[in-house]
């Protein structure tokens, strides 16, 4: 799943809690401090939003739109990427 800035790969574990991977590319972000950038923010939102997310492993790669994307944008692409997730890995538990 994913979006114009990010792309999540989700896969349950057997932690008690939601683990995060970080895939940021040179190629698609940029230079050290671009990447350090994103890094920093997808971390902050991921710490602020895990009390929802499920157990699970879920790889964050950044796409093209997040090498000139503000943080406002950013921060918006990944709360409504957390809530897919939340969402998704509910529907499929409850099946």
């Amino acid at each position: 799943m994913g979006d114009g800035v990010f792309s999540m790969t989700v896969r349950p574990n057997d932690q008690a809690t939601a683990r995060l991977g970080l895939a940021i590319a040179a190629r698609v972000v940029g230079n050290a401090v671009a990447r350090n950038r994103v890094r920093r923010l997808i971390r902050e939102s991921f710490r602020h939003a895990q009390h929802r997310l499920p157990a699970a492993d879920i790889i964050v790669g950044a796409r093209s739109g997040a090498r000139d994307a503000p943080a406002d944008r950013l921060r918006d692409s990944l709360d409504a990427l957390w809530t897919k997730v939340a969402a998704r890995c509910a529907s499929s538990s409850a099946s």
